[in-house]
């Protein structure tokens, strides 16, 4: 009995000796990594779309990387004729991945793929237009980045017109699209 009680006490002290492992913490990959701070400023730009021209006075804008699906970098800006407007542009360009030290140069980017999203420009409501491989390109006249913030002026000029047909035929023509980031 004595002998019983020592082996059923040393299995008893193993087991509790024996280190006990922690479930395992399943941690998120990075999906989304934001490499600027919301900017914003004034600023003149003009969009045509279908017939009409739109006049802009403010942009807002950031840079920011987006992994999982489409493994790529984002670029955005939205034109409003004022600020908080309802009446805006939101228009954002996936580039290759980037740092943005280079992405923030003097250059120009050809475009991978670009979004558009109109808010109540048009009667309807909004509308998102969204094109792959187009003859698009991203230019910065002058850029520069520190401390997760940018100064640039730059254009997107769009080479071939890009339409939408839902829920009427909405256009944007061949044009440039200039704006600056004070």
């Amino acid at each position: 009995m004595k002998r019983m009680f020592f082996v059923l006490l040393a299995v008893g002290l193993m087991g509790t000796a024996c280190k006990k492992e922690e479930p395992e913490i399943f941690e998120r990959p990075l999906f989304y990594h934001t490499y600027t701070d919301y900017v914003g400023s004034n600023t003149d730009s003009y969009v045509q779309v279908g017939d009409s021209t739109y006049y802009f006075l403010h942009i807002e804008g950031g840079y920011y990387a987006y992994r999982g699906r489409i493994n790529k970098n984002c670029f955005y800006f939205r034109l409003s004729p004022e600020n908080y407007s309802q009446n805006s542009i939101l228009v954002s360009i996936d580039t290759k991945i980037i740092t943005p030290e280079v992405f923030f140069q003097k250059s120009t980017i050809e475009i991978d793929s670009i979004h558009i999203l109109n808010a109540r420009l048009m009667d309807g409501g909004a509308y998102r237009v969204e094109y792959y491989a187009t003859r698009s390109a991203f230019t910065w006249d002058y850029a520069s980045y520190e401390n997760r913030t940018f100064k640039g002026k730059g254009s997107l000029e769009i080479k071939d017109t890009l339409y939408i047909n839902y829920p009427d035929t909405v256009y944007y023509p061949p044009q440039k699209i200039e704006f600056e980031f004070k």
